[in-house]
């Protein structure tokens, strides 16, 4: 998103005030580290579903095996 669309969001007047936003403590750092990590191994450790066979009619198997109505 661009600086100036972020400015207007937040009501800053001047773009400059925004350079607070840009400087990171320790802390931030570590902790968004730390978050990516676990998301990465959630997605590891939880892969989506494999699509159904392309033969299978979705509808039929949304009806056999209790699928969300479409």
């Amino acid at each position: 998103m661009p600086p100036v669309y972020v400015q207007h969001i937040l009501g800053h007047k001047h773009l400059s005030t925004l350079d607070i936003y840009n400087r990171p403590t320790r802390d931030d750092v570590i902790s968004a580290g730390l978050a990516h990590h676990a998301r990465q191994e959630h997605k590891r450790n939880n892969p989506p579903p494999a699509p159904p066979a392309p033969a299978y009619n979705r509808d039929s198997l949304d009806v056999l095996f209790g699928g969300s109505p479409g």
